[in-house]
């Protein structure tokens, strides 16, 4: 099976360099029309794109990985190992294989005179990295011999008590039962590490516990091939002492190429493995540090530490550096993948990989290896992102089907600072609240007890007029109207100790109160629920009480930060997959700064090495079990008692996944879903919103095994559905991981509005045994359409639930959203599937024939063109055709930059860089006006290459067109939307919209696109 011909996706800002302006002949003679700037006027005022320059690419080629080869080269045997093995580097297979791969790297470096090669990658993914210009990596993208060609990105890396928390140490917990990780190896991918921590050290001796007993750490593991312990780089840092890896932290390595290509480091860098930020610090050994640690944090004592899994060993990858400019600090996508190719050569058991970005495409080289890396066995744990808590902010690797996102939640640390009203009685409380961050905290005036004094005005957006009662006292003052530093200073010159705001209503009231501060302002504050806050204004002889001694506990609730599902890249997975404690996590960190060695830090990042730790465990005592497998385990067994950030509303899939991770039950799941690397293969053949990364033929031979193409489809222990038409049936297979045989009976808590169906509903399974069941989710005629709705299946044994979280998503209707057709005039027919009962009716906004700009742009240039958005427009398109551009096969890439009106300045309007010429540019009620636009070659065959381009603005016109479909709609039924249209001319292109309609409502749209070049 050929594999992953991967697109490559760009999105270019517009810069400076001198350009070249084009005009044709017709355009020549629309300026006489038009009210287009002058060409002086112009070159003056609108900026130039970027100019091209040598950037890092990373380059995949088409042979397979060692981890994945299966001898398909006659003369060359097979390398991928077999279940729960790993990769015998001393074997002659291996040898003959890696030195067939590199010849065949240095063959496609070769063609690309002058790329400066940055790393080989050739465990889970077989490539290279390579510093080169755009026009050579599209050279290189046009071999047969390579799969893709990306643009390295640039991302950012994303405990005391919480394994008690978690229970590993009580019955009947892990611990207890001797998983500690004995003898299982974590790759911590971050920062870098701190090599003389004691959580790290291989022989010590705690001072309590339980695990009282002297630690001695015997040799490295077998199976751990990897050597190497970089420390000690005195001549680029002074402070960067010599150290020598133990038999606990046994290898410590740093990819620092891709990062150097482009920037410097920070005066307090280590270039080496030394961790400088402390972040790589903290997840290794939350992950997998000592137990019996006595941790100092600010002077305090905190008690016992311990990782997840303290008796794993720990391997080191540097990947992640600080820049000088901390916008510049980060880890590069090329170092992150030379780190996972070398982890999994070393024969890692677990990754941590705290590491994130945003895009939602699953095309990234570091994706790929993480999918190579999980068919290895290797378990993934990575942070779901901090990007919350908006809906639709899981980015990349999160995102991903095959690797175990983990979201972030407050743990029984965890507390808000509150204010207590104590009069009148009515009113007396605790409201919980959250710990502010900016200049201005609560905890900075200590306890402030007052009367509650109504500010006059309320919303005090300027001087109060009752400033002579605010004197000493707490100000209540309403939200809106004005900043809050402006409130804040107000209040703050009128004599008060201390501002209360509360919510004036239009904001959504689920925010509990909680401790805020604003920029420039010397007064701390906090903010309640508007009811809470009218009864203070209306209520005589109040008194409050702000100190951060009262303190509230945030138990059971989602971090703010932690982003949140849907997923964008895929919507019917579910992400995050599973929480874990986040929030103000003690663990290790770098002595660098502050000179401490341990610390508080929150974020899914610390959220991940607790999933790492887990898996570490489930390693140790299931070592036959997949990733898959394992992170089954973990889900299936979860705790649900969450709250969301704010409020008491309950944590829905998007916020926690499946639910808060309970390492003791994950040992003994019952049923566990497992999936495997052609099922991964079969969901991206179908995954709607990802590039075609396999050819049609691989997809093909997938459906002719069985495999469902449908994202809905794959075997995860949690279930998604985002565009629920009337009814769909989805499948799943479990499989017994108990001993003897076991009965099992679904239970369902149905979404709301969905009737849901099992079949079978009792599944009898012996040790081993694997069956199938199918679910039919049915939307009633009472259900939200458009939203997302929550719910369970669970396989129970009445004390033992095997839970598969549910999210689905009952949509009007399903229709394609373009479609294309030929002619000057013609007809097309659009398939229609509804999801509701009522009246349907559909309108056509065009066809409008584009209007050509036809040109040819020389190498390495840019041609401006101007063009016109008449008043009136509601839909304007800027447009190149792959047809259209140079030979007409894609294989030329060309750019566009779209910026104007002219009456605002030129603001870039938008850009598009696909892998060809296929760009667009889309505006939605433009401003009328002249526009630009600049067409840059960003990389094509040599010389001039011709194109043509569209403008297309669409006015509402439909008399060339006629559209004919139901009139009326029944929920699960289909139907047949037909398309005339007639009176084009020749050798154009045609835009037009179909809009369908509930009545007034708008509920879904299709692109008609017709062709009579």
């Amino acid at each position: 099976m050929s594999f992953l011909r991967t697109p490559r996706s760009r999105t270019r800002l517009v810069g400076g360099n001198a350009f070249r302006i084009f005009f044709s002949t017709f355009f020549s003679s629309l300026l006489l029309t038009t009210s287009v700037p002058s060409l002086a006027s112009a070159q003056s005022a609108v900026p130039t794109p970027v100019e091209a320059r040598k950037k890092t690419y990373i380059v995949q080629l088409a042979d397979k990985p060692l981890i994945a080869y299966e001898g398909n080269i006659q003369g060359l045997a097979a390398t991928k190992p077999t279940r729960s093995h790993k990769l015998d580097f001393s074997s002659s297979a291996i040898k003959n294989y890696r030195g067939f791969l590199a010849e065949r790297r240095q063959q496609a470096l070769d063609t690309v005179p002058g790329a400066r090669k940055v790393h080989d990658y050739q465990v889970a993914f077989n490539g290279f990295a390579a510093q080169m210009t755009a026009k050579q990596a599209e050279a290189l993208r046009s071999r047969k011999d390579v799969l893709g060609v990306w643009e390295d990105q640039l991302m950012k890396p994303q405990t005391n008590s919480t394994y008690h928390y978690l229970g590993l140490d009580k019955a009947p917990g892990p611990w207890l039962l001797g998983a500690t990780g004995e003898d299982v190896v974590i790759g911590i991918i971050d920062s870098g590490i701190h090599p003389e921590h004691p959580s790290l050290e291989d022989t010590r001796t705690p001072k309590r516990g339980h695990f009282g007993r002297q630690i001695i750490y015997d040799a490295v593991p077998d199976g751990f091939n990897g050597s190497g312990c970089e420390f000690g780089n005195t001549e680029f840092n002074p402070a960067d002492l010599p150290f020598e890896c133990n038999n606990k932290l046994i290898k410590a390595q740093a990819f620092s190429d891709g990062f150097l290509s482009v920037n410097t480091l920070a005066d307090y860098e280590f270039l080496s493995a030394r961790d400088a930020d402390g972040h790589g610090t903290h997840t290794a050994t939350t992950a997998a540090g000592n137990y019996g640690v006595e941790g100092i944090v600010n002077g305090e004592a905190t008690g016992t530490l311990s990782g997840v899994a303290p008796r794993a060993r720990v391997a080191v990858y540097k990947v992640c550096w600080d820049a000088p400019n901390p916008d510049d600090s980060g880890c590069f996508s090329s170092d992150s993948m030379a780190a996972i190719d070398q982890a999994v050569a070393d024969g890692v058991d677990v990754i941590n990989f705290s590491v994130g970005g945003a895009s939602t495409l699953f095309n990234g080289p570091d994706d790929i290896a993480f999918l190579f890396a999980a068919d290895a066995g290797v378990f993934v744990a990575t942070s779901a992102g901090n990007s919350g808590p908006g809906d639709e902010t899981i980015g990349t690797p999160s995102g991903v089907p095959w690797i175990t996102a983990v979201g972030a939640t407050e743990d029984n640390q965890s507390f808000g600072t509150g204010l207590e009203v104590t009069a009148p009685s009515g009113l007396a409380g605790i409201f919980e609240g959250l710990q502010g961050s900016g200049p201005v905290q609560l905890s900075d005036a200590g306890a402030i007890s007052a009367d509650v004094v109504s500010a006059e005005p309320l919303e005090a957006c300027s001087p109060l007029t009752n400033a002579s009662a605010m004197e000493g006292k707490i100000a209540l003052v309403i939200r809106g109207a004005c900043a809050f530093s402006d409130k804040y200073n107000q209040v703050a010159a009128a004599g008060a100790r201390a501002i209360v705001v509360y919510n004036d209503g239009t904001a959504p009231d689920r925010i509990d109160p909680i401790t805020m501060s604003a920029p420039d302002t010397t007064i701390p504050g906090i903010m309640i629920r508007h009811p809470d806050g009218a009864a203070l204004a209306s209520a005589a002889g109040t008194s409050g009480s702000l100190s951060p001694e009262i303190q509230v506990s945030r138990d059971n609730r989602i971090a703010g930060f932690s982003s949140r599902g849907a997923n964008a890249g895929a919507p019917d997975i579910i992400k995050p997959d599973i929480a874990a404690p986040g929030v103000d996590i003690i663990a290790g960190i770098s002595p660098v700064g502050s000179g401490d060695i341990f610390g508080r830090l929150s974020g899914t990042s610390m959220a991940s090495p607790h999933i790492a730790g887990v898996f570490a465990l489930l390693k140790q005592v299931h070592p036959e079990w997949t990733p898959a497998m394992a992170r089954s385990a973990l889900m299936t067994t979860a705790r649900q008692n969450m709250k969301k950030s704010f409020g008491n509303e309950a944590a829905d899939p998007f916020d926690i996944g499946a639910g808060m991770v309970q390492p003791a039950n994950a040992f003994f799941p019952g049923l566990v879903y497992d999936a495997g690397l052609l099922d991964y293969f079969a969901f991206l053949c179908g995954a709607e919103k990802q590039p075609t990364l396999l050819p049609a033929s691989d997809c093909e031979a997938l459906q002719g095994y069985g495999f469902s193409t449908d994202s809905s489809d794959l075997n995860l222990p949690s279930i998604g559905i985002a565009e629920l038409v009337g009814s769909q049936t989805i499948t799943r297979r479990v499989t017994s991981v108990e001993k003897g045989t076991r009965w099992y009976w679904a239970e369902v808590d149905a979404p709301a509005g969905i009737d849901v169906e099992v079949s079978p509903r009792i599944l009898r399974l012996k040790d081993g045994e694997t069956a199938t069941y199918q679910v039919t989710f049915t939307a009633s005629a009472d259900a939200a359409l458009d939203e997302w709705a929550f719910g369970s299946l669970s396989w129970s044994q009445g004390f033992r639930k095997v839970r598969s979280p549910i999210a689905v998503k009952p949509v009007a209707i399903s229709v394609a959203s373009s479609v294309a057709a030929n002619g000057t005039s013609g007809n097309l027919e659009v398939p229609l599937a509804f999801g509701y009962d009522g009246a349907y009716a559909a309108s056509m906004n065009g066809l409008a024939e584009g209007l050509p700009f036809p040109g040819a742009v020389e190498d390495g240039a840019d041609d401006l063109i101007f063009f016109e958005v008449p008043a009136g427009t509601s839909f304007s398109r800027i447009a190149l055709f792959d047809a259209d551009v140079g030979a007409g096969d894609g294989s030329d890439d060309l750019d566009l930059q779209l910026l104007g009106p002219d009456v605002a300045g030129w603001p870039l309007v938008g850009s598009s860089g696909t892998p060809t010429s296929a760009e667009q540019v889309d505006m939605v009620n433009p401003t009328p006006g002249v526009y630009a636009v600049f067409v840059v070659d960003y990389a094509s065959a040599p010389g001039p290459t011709p194109y043509t381009l569209f403008n297309f603005n669409l006015q509402g016109d439909s008399s060339n067109t006629h559209v004919d479909g139901p009139a009326a709609a029944t929920i699960g039924t289909t139907g047949v939307l037909r398309l005339d249209w007639s009176g084009l001319n020749t050798g154009t292109r045609a835009l037009g919209i179909i809009q369908h309609q509930r009545g007034s409502e708008v509920i879904g749209t299709t692109e008609v696109l017709v062709n009579t070049r």
